[in-house]
């Protein structure tokens, strides 16, 4: 009884000693114990977006124009709306980047109609919404097929500057961001895949 008891202190004394070397190791590598950390740090992060209320869903064209403003400028989808110093961004919201930055930030585009993001190289950032009421009942799927025939449309647009400000500092505008019913311009869309409408002062269309 007294030799089996004395291998059972020894065995505790063996798992102590591993636990402790274990211990040792973690905190002697840095690098270990920061990779450790770093993953209950990401686990938090996950359980605090998961316990957040879910995003009303945006179906205006403001309410649309609104909730990329906060994508781009409140944080809610900063990695997807990130400013490059060195080439303009444009999401349209039929490409593939569009429709995952859609569900993101619970956007529901009503069928027939479209919304398009250009974050340029200085900061600044419009935010372009196409309906299909506004323009007759006329589809944005039948306006990419003949875009070429309508090269101005009407549409709602959100214009901010670098910090998510009006870009309009003086004149009757000064302090607007969003206008509703303003001409638009249709064009071919970079990768020339589709159509991007901007509001016709990008390009000093009358």
């Amino acid at each position: 009884m007294w030799k089996q008891k004395g291998q059972g202190i020894i065995e505790y004394a063996l798992i102590l000693a591993f636990v402790v070397g274990i211990g040792g190791v973690l905190f002697a590598n840095g690098n270990l114990a920061d990779s450790i950390r770093s993953v209950f740090s990401n686990v938090n992060t996950m359980i605090e977006e998961a316990s957040k209320p879910p995003l009303a869903a945006a179906t205006t064209a403001k309410d649309i124009i609104e909730r990329l403003r906060q994508g781009r400028y409140d944080g809610l989808a900063s990695d997807e709306l990130k400013r490059d110093k060195k080439k303009t961004l444009i999401i349209t919201s039929d490409s593939a980047e569009g429709q995952a930055l859609a569900q993101k930030l619970n956007i529901q585009t009503p069928s027939g109609d479209a919304w398009f993001a250009r974050i340029q190289t200085d900061g600044e950032t419009v935010f372009s919404y196409y309906s299909a009421a506004a323009n007759g009942g006329m589809t944005y799927d039948t306006l990419k097929a003949k875009y070429q025939d309508y090269p101005k449309v009407k549409i709602s647009e959100g214009y901010f500057n670098s910090m998510g400000k009006s870009t309009k500092q003086t004149g009757s505008d000064a302090g607007r961001t969003y206008w509703e019913n303003v001409r638009g311009f249709v064009g071919k869309s970079p990768n020339g895949n589709g159509i991007i409408i901007d509001p016709t002062q990008i390009y000093n269309i009358k």
